[in-house]
């Protein structure tokens, strides 16, 4: 049994049904790649290492990059029956359990640019945002503060917390990924009329179709459901 799968069945969520991987540029891998490649080619070329220790040399930082680029990379937005599990999955980290009933259906927007949010709202970072100023597509939804659904308390993780920003007094919760918001919405939906959430049924037609954020805070305002800068 998987974290998502453990952390739904623990928290009354029933089974997770689809997971969406946080959608990172194309600069974002290109990175690692370079970074490998410098300290292979930095040892390789060293010609007072002998084998041995040019294979050392190589493989703990390669290992250290590995398990860094496992932690900023593993995010994940996974739905589940009865609400949502989002966050970073590496071991020791606890992403938050969101049940339906705590989002707000007519707060829900799909996104063709999730990556401008930031400009357009002044909130270069935040607990609930899962994206890069490059990102492209993504799902923006009321939800909860994230103290509240936060499994593990302490300053370092409540560090990037930020107000309230939605009208009903929520939080905006961000997310970057690939697929179509079509598939998104529909288990999104199934899930809250299953789960008896009031005023289910306008979901599909709150978030879509999808949009732009706008280029300002006006334009965000009317763009966006919900938000309340």
């Amino acid at each position: 049994m998987g974290k998502a799968a453990r952390l739904a069945r623990r928290h009354g969520l029933s089974r997770p049904l689809r997971t969406y991987r946080q959608s990172f540029p194309l600069w974002w891998h290109l990175l690692w790649i370079a970074m490998a490649l410098v300290i292979l080619v930095s040892v390789g070329v060293n010609q007072n290492l002998d084998v041995l220790t040019k294979a050392w040399g190589a493989a703990i930082p390669l290992l250290v990059g590995l398990v860094l680029w496992w932690l900023l990379t593993d995010v994940r937005l996974v739905l589940c029956e009865g609400g949502v599990v989002i966050g970073r999955f590496f071991p020791l980290l606890s992403p938050s359990v969101i049940p339906y009933g705590a989002i707000e259906p007519r707060g829900v927007t799909c996104v063709s640019d999730v990556g401008r949010f930031s400009k357009v709202s002044g909130r270069e970072f935040g607990s609930t945002l899962f994206y890069f100023p490059q990102s492209r597509r993504g799902l923006l939804f009321d939800g909860p503060p994230a103290k509240a659904v936060r499994r593990r308390s302490g300053a370092l993780a409540s560090m990037f917390d930020s107000p309230p920003d939605t009208v009903r007094g929520g939080k905006l919760w961000a997310f970057a990924y690939r697929g179509r918001p079509e598939d998104l919405l529909a288990v999104m939906h199934r899930g809250m009329v299953g789960a008896g959430v009031p005023f289910a049924e306008a979901l599909p037609g709150a978030a879509l179709p999808e949009r732009g954020v706008g280029a300002t805070r006006d334009e965000a305002r009317a763009r966006i459901n919900g938000f309340a800068p």
